[in-house]
């Protein structure tokens, strides 16, 4: 890619500021006067002291320090604060907020040190500079104080307790305080106070407080306490000391570390109450300590009541000791665990203010009050403070929620359309992603925003946040339009990235309709190839393209192999352009720059003189100071004489003269006079034609040359000549004119050059026209009427016709008409598909089928709905005769997913080319057409349905479960629609179903309908259907939204009992049980699909057969059978009897015998028988 692309930032510096020495010179830059600007290096070290301002004078281009190091504003103890690491204008006063801070990142050096006992805690400090950059005293006035704590014991003193057991804890006390006093001797003498206060309370079965922190003077005191000797309530005591000692009036101070070291021999009686007890000191972040003596904490049960006595963890919190007389042997561990909690919080937090930084970021609310940040606040959570001009505290300290997140890091302050001040702050560690808090004046978090939230947006599916992006490292507040309200905020992630490129810019609008909630709406990024932290620094200085709309500015301090890269950004109406429009290099500005980006002036003053912005940019050791070059538009004009090509008598062989005024008209947008440029133009002739008609000299149509312009109408004429033949009288000659344009340097801007827009348009095409003869007069007036109707519709019916045909007409009732042609608007949801020219109907119409009466038309669709599509028809081109009619139609394309409105509105205007028109012209027609969308909901039977169910005649008792389940199926639309579900639910004066209370889900009780016919029994006999014309009906309303291709059940269940069948007279007969449903929906908006042009929802149904059948008594028939069986088979047996079938058988088996017994020897002796 291109290095540089200049459009208005002059890339020769004008003024350049630098100091060899001071390699961090630049890291901040503000343009506070049109007279100097104001310069930071946080990291130079002179003695004890790191960091200094510069006052650099732009007359002179030297730069001369700010005296504030050494000055009164300065107390003593405030060394080492990098002074400058942020600086910031207050947009309603000639002051600045400078703030001292240490740095605990990679960016700066050290902060402010305070050395307290086990650590160096860091602070920091702001100054107010007033237009004479004289120094206020510091914000806050001293330094934060090391922590305090205040230490109270509660000894045993219970009857269990010898006098000298009792000595031995009282002196182990003193010892523990005289060697906590030694400490705090030794941190006084190096003015760095770490003070501890003491109390001394015993308890047995009441509880004395002996000595309050605002009444301990020595540790005689200690030895005066007389020994209480009674039994031993432990929790009673800790509730008292919380309640009465660690109080302001007993001397507790609110913000001292609070520790309470608990001595007992023995478990309490009041154990129980031990919990609540240690959740009452809890509540108020008291550390305590459970020193148990003795062997009573030898057994589980003790043990634990120490460790629900002291805090956690109770390896640090819980002590044991054989007796008394080694207590001595843990003291040394007791005392520094309790000195580890000066650095260590009971409120979760391993800090507070040890580390905060005061005053990483710095800006002013809308009181003029300033509002520092402090990065290293509470683990690092960070957060705010509000100060007054006297370094008195506004409010409360606004700590973040998040550990490690940096809040603070980056700050800015925006007001907004609903009059409100927010304060927004960077927190780019937050959850390793990065933040940004947005709070009102009131400190109440108001906003959160954060890649995460980016990342659920449907519209931004495909962003994935990252971890360790550093989102919320630079905030921008944009005023577009230079009124008092914030229109964008800017938020850079300089280490995000996206294949080759690193950092990105994400753009929010603070709309004027929404309360307050900012809202995403787009990123910028740099140019590929490029690993350069975009974003690290960002400022809206000022309108740098004179459109009245404040610019954008964003550093890339990494680009070009750490030379650094800045982008220029142009404003628009609500945003910002989503291409730069201008990316300059450290290298086209200077040699050997470093870091170029690595600040930039949040306001862009006219130092020059010029009426024009100038732009202060810092890098590694240096400030630039760049200038805007002005601005100007071109306008050019070309005229003819004679402005038409006469075409009378005219020879095509003679060429007729012309000749051709150039007009360059430069105007400047800045209001700077004294500019001038260079011109160079080509003219063409007949451009668009390959065998041109027109040219200068010796068939030569290009001619090209030069003009110096200023401020001013600037023309220069050409002759030239033209071969003019009538056959051509409706193809102008089409000129082309191009230009570039070259900035001259101006003495008086110290040669800055002028320069046009990048959007500037820099060829034009200039018609010359033939005249056209037209009568007498040499005039044609035509009189046109056009009219269009919709082939036979009334209603456009979306989903079921295909396509639309307008039917336009349009008749010349006066002289030849040129160029006609006919636009017809049509509405957003249509597409062209072809024009149709109709039957001919003319005056003349040999003549009207001619090639005049062709219909030419093209057409654009619309694609957004606030436009309209436009079809434009070329008629009968390129003469439209007189009395000649074209009748044509217009095929449009109907989407049958297409959402248009109610009405469709169509305009059809007529116009020509001709220089005047008749007053009885019709030009205009404008008509609407209804739109109705076509729906097809099925209303059916589902398969689970019951289909039959019978029932004996005369029993009356009985009943049978039916459902009856419709199948509502939605097939082309979404739309909403009430179900009528219609039930019989009772026939004469009989239920037909048990359950008197029906329902179905997802229905209300709309009415019950009586039937029309009253003669019931007549009506079944005719037609046996149980239907709502004989019986009452329940009528159930289900409102439903249907999605397309959605079904939904609807489910009539009960039992049907029998008793109704009764009243009908009948024994035997099969009923028809019915149910309905009918479609209800807005019919001024839809209209039923259906295969007739009735287009009528139809009517579902449901039909359970119910069956009567009389019952059957078989008696007589049983009898019958029996006695009829019996006679039968007495008479089969006569007739065997007769037929001598018992006899034969009976002489067969005689003879078988007979042969059988003379076989085996005894055949006489049967025939002797």
């Amino acid at each position: 890619p291109q290095l540089v692309l200049a459009f208005n930032v002059d890339l020769d510096p004008w003024k350049h500021f630098t100091q060899r020495q001071n390699i961090a010179f630049g890291y901040k830059v503000v343009q506070k006067d049109t007279e100097s600007v104001i310069v930071s290096d946080p990291l130079i070290q002179i003695q004890n002291q790191r960091g200094k301002l510069y006052r650099c004078t732009v007359s002179s281009g030297t730069c001369s320090p700010i005296q504030i190091n050494g000055t009164n504003a300065l107390p003593s103890e405030a060394v080492n604060m990098s002074l400058g690491l942020s600086i910031t204008t207050d947009p309603k006063a000639s002051k600045l907020a400078v703030s001292y801070t240490g740095v605990y990142s990679q960016v700066c050096g050290p902060t402010i040190p305070k050395n307290c006992e086990q650590y160096t805690a860091y602070n920091g400090m702001c100054f107010i500079l007033n237009s004479k950059n004289n120094p206020s005293e510091p914000i806050p006035r001293t330094l934060r104080d090391c922590p305090k704590t205040d230490i109270a014991f509660l000894l045993d003193g219970s009857g269990s307790v010898s006098r000298r057991n009792f000595i031995i804890m009282e002196n182990f006390v003193i010892s523990m305080i005289n060697e906590f006093k030694d400490r705090d001797f030794q941190a006084c003498a190096e003015k760095s106070l770490s003070i501890q206060y003491f109390a001394v309370a015993q308890y047995s079965d009441i509880c004395q407080i002996h000595i309050q922190f605002n009444t301990f003077r020595s540790t005689d005191q200690i030895l005066a306490i007389q020994q209480l000797r009674q039994t031993t309530y432990t929790a009673t005591a800790i509730k008292k000391v919380v309640d009465e000692l660690f109080t302001p009036r007993a001397g507790a101070r609110e913000n001292a570390n609070r520790v309470l070291v608990v001595i007992t021999d023995g478990q309490s009686h009041d154990r129980f109450d031990l919990p609540s007890a240690a959740e009452q000191a809890e509540r108020k972040k008291i550390v305590r300590y459970a020193i148990g003596v003795g062997d009573a904490f030898s057994t589980t049960e003790a043990e634990n009541e120490l460790k629900t006595i002291a805090s956690d963890p109770d390896n640090t919190h819980v002590f044991k000791v054989n007796d008394f007389s080694v207590l001595k042997e843990i003291q040394k561990t007791l005392e520094e665990n309790i000195i580890a909690i000066e650095g260590t919080q009971a409120s979760g937090d391993s800090t507070r203010m040890e580390f905060a930084q005061d005053g990483f970021s710095a800006d002013f609310d809308s009181n003029g009050d300033i509002i520092m940040s402090a990065v290293g606040a509470y683990q690092w959570k960070g957060g705010y403070q509000k100060y007054n001009m006297q370094g008195i505290a506004q409010n409360s300290f606004q700590k973040g929620n998040s550990n490690e997140s940096y809040l603070g890091y980056s700050m800015t302050v925006a007001k907004t359309y609903n009059d409100q001040f927010y304060i927004i702050q960077g927190a780019p560690r937050d959850n390793h992603m990065g933040a940004v808090i947005i709070s009102d004046n009131k400190d109440s978090v108001v906003q959160t925003l954060s890649p995460l939230e980016m990342k659920i947006r449907p519209s931004h599916h495909f962003f994935q946040p990252q971890i360790g992006a550093y989102y919320g490292a630079e905030l921008c507040v944009v005023n577009l339009n230079s009124d008092k309200f914030a229109d964008l905020l800017l938020v850079s992630a300089p280490l995000h990235n996206e294949g080759d490129q690193e950092g990105k810019v994400f753009i929010y609008t603070f709309p004027a309709d929404s309360g307050y909630q900012v809202q995403y709406l787009m990123s910028v990024k740099g140019i590929p190839g490029q690993k350069g932290r975009f974003g690290l620094t960002l400022a809206s200085p000022a309108d740098l393209n004179g459109d009245n709309l404040v610019d954008v500015v964003v550093g890339a301090p990494l680009e070009e192999n750490n030379q650094g890269s800045i982008y220029i950004f142009n404003g628009r109406n609500a945003d910002i352009a989503p291409t730069f429009s201008q990316r300059i290099t450290g290298s086209s500005v200077h040699n050997g720059l470093q870091f170029f980006g690595i600040s930039l002036s949040q306001s862009a003053l006219d130092h020059s003189g010029d009426l024009l912005p100038d732009l202060a940019v810092g890098s590694k050791g240096a400030v630039l100071l760049l200038r805007s070059r002005p601005i100007v538009d071109v306008q050019t004009t070309v005229t003819f004489s004679p402005s038409k090509i006469p075409i009378r008598d005219t020879d095509c062989n003679s060429p007729s003269k012309n000749t051709v005024k150039l007009c360059f008209t430069m105007t400047s947008k800045t209001g700077v006079t004294d500019l001038s440029a260079k011109m160079n133009y080509s003219l063409k002739l007949d451009a668009k034609r390959q065998s041109y008609r027109a040219f200068f000299s010796e068939k030569n149509r290009l001619l090209s040359k030069t003009i110096d312009v200023s401020l001013k109408e600037n023309c220069i004429n050409h002759d030239f000549s033209i071969e003019a033949c009538p056959n051509d009288a409706l193809n102008p000659i089409i000129n082309e004119l191009v230009y570039t344009f070259e900035g001259l340097p101006s003495k008086q801007l110290e040669n800055l050059r002028p320069i046009l827009p990048p959007n500037t348009r820099n060829a034009t095409d200039y018609n010359l026209d033939f005249e056209i003869n037209c009568g007498p007069d040499n005039t044609c007036i035509d009189n046109l009427k056009v009219d269009f109707n919709f082939s036979g519709h009334s209603v456009i019916q979306v989903g079921i016709m295909l396509d639309m045909n307008v039917t336009v007409s349009i008749k010349n009732r006066g002289e030849n008409s040129y160029n006609t042609r006919v636009i017809l608007m049509y509405p957003f949801g249509l597409s062209f598909r072809r024009s149709t020219t109709k039957e001919a109907r003319a005056i003349f119409l040999s003549r009207f089928l001619s090639e005049q009466g062709r219909v030419e038309c093209v057409s654009v669709d619309s694609d957004e709905r606030a436009k309209l599509g436009e079809t434009i028809c070329y008629i009968s081109k390129p003469i439209f005769k007189n009395n000649d009619l074209a009748i044509f139609d217009v095929t449009y394309s109907i989407n049958k997913d297409s959402n248009l409105d109610r009405l469709m509105n169509f305009i059809a205007t007529a116009s020509s080319d001709n220089d005047k028109h008749s007053p009885e012209n019709e030009l205009f027609r404008q008509k609407s057409i209804e739109v109705k969308y076509a729906i097809y909901v099925a209303m059916t039977r589902h398969e689970n349905s019951t289909i039959h169910i019978n029932f004996t005649a005369g029993k009356n008792d009985l009943q049978k479960p039916v459902q009856q389940i419709f199948k509502v199926a939605n097939y082309l639309r979404d739309l909403s629609v009430n179900i009528f579900i219609r039930v019989p639910i009772k026939l004469g004066v009989k239920e037909i179903w048990t359950n008197n209370n029906m329902q179905i889900q997802d229905c209300i009780v709309d009415k019950v309908e009586q039937p029309t016919i009253t003669d019931f029994v007549a009506a079944l006999k005719k037609q046996p259907e149980v239907n709502c014309s004989v019986a009452v009906c329940r009528v159930f309303k289900c409102a439903a939204r249907l999605n397309k291709i959605q079904i939904k059940y609807y489910n009539i269940s009960g039992n049907v009992s029998s008793g109704w069948i009764e009243q009908t007279g009948l024994q035997s007969a099969v009923f028809e049980l019915v149910s309905t449903a009918a479609l209800d929906y807005n019919k001024t908006t839809y209209i039923y699909y259906s295969s007739d042009s009735v287009n009528i929802a139809p009517i579902g149904k449901i039909n359970t057969q119910v069956e009567v059948y009389e019952e059957k008594f078989p008696l007589k028939e049983t009898i019958g059978g029996v006695v009829g069986g019996t006679v039968l088979l007495a008479l089969i047996t006569a007739v065997l009897y007769k037929a001598g079938f018992f006899k034969s058988n009976y002489k067969k088996m005689l003879e078988e015998a007979g042969a059988g017994a003379e076989a085996d020897g005894t055949g006489d002796n049967l025939n002797a028988e």
